[in-house]
């Protein structure tokens, strides 16, 4: 999957001039927690996020002048070493980018200008949709030997019994080497009978205490 597919475009910036007070009423106002920083010809110069924001302003036992605060430019606390990617980029590789950093959202790039987003929200409507699990069904996994054509001899089982399959992931099994567990959401409220066929056919059908639930 591409990142133009899921990147929220076209997105909020602020400039770093802008003062922190702007950057949270664009926070308040949009209900969002990250705001790229642009020049004038929309080109990536730092990102903030509502963390950022919240280490700035002073506690409340503070003697130190809130309104101060505000009015410092946005670049004084912005983060200028910026993780972004390319709208042709996979989703799965920014995945990696979102793990290893730790970080809540990557600015997209086309021709050295900001032309989007995406934040950790993004990724989780990604992987849910992936999963399948926002439409009605049911879940199947199957242990299975790692070897060529299985999913198409489990996706026959399927065809036959003329259940649409939703989804399919594919997972290492750490426990035993050279297999792998299919999990399969199924157009079914009731695959009792998909679970018997498979099984029927030489499948590791695996039951809710093997899952570990």
């Amino acid at each position: 999957m591409l990142v133009e597919r899921i990147m929220t475009s076209p997105v909020k910036t602020l400039s770093p001039e802008h003062t922190i007070e702007d950057a949270l009423n664009m926070m308040s106002t949009y209900s969002f927690r990250h705001i790229p920083i642009v020049d004038g010809n929309g080109g990536l110069q730092g990102i903030v996020s509502d963390r950022d924001v919240k280490l700035t302003l002073p506690s409340v036992l503070s003697d130190d002048d809130p309104d101060f605060t505000l009015k410092v430019p946005i670049s004084r606390i912005m983060r200028k070493r910026v993780t972004y990617c390319h709208p042709l980029d996979f989703v799965e590789e920014i995945a990696l980018d979102f793990y290893h950093y730790s970080i809540g959202a990557i600015p997209v790039l086309r021709n050295e200008q900001v032309v989007g987003i995406i934040t950790q929200k993004d990724m989780l409507n990604t992987y849910l949709e992936l999963t399948g699990i926002t439409e009605p069904g049911s879940i199947i996994e199957v242990d299975i030997e790692d070897r060529t054509g299985v999913i198409y001899d489990i996706g026959k089982v399927f065809k036959d019994l003329n259940i649409k399959i939703i989804s399919i992931s594919v997972y290492g099994n750490k426990e035993k080497k050279g297999y792998k567990t299919i999990v399969l959401r199924v157009q079914a409220m009731n695959p009792q009978k998909a679970i018997d066929t498979l099984k029927g056919k030489g499948f590791s059908v695996l039951e809710p205490s093997e899952m570990g639930q």
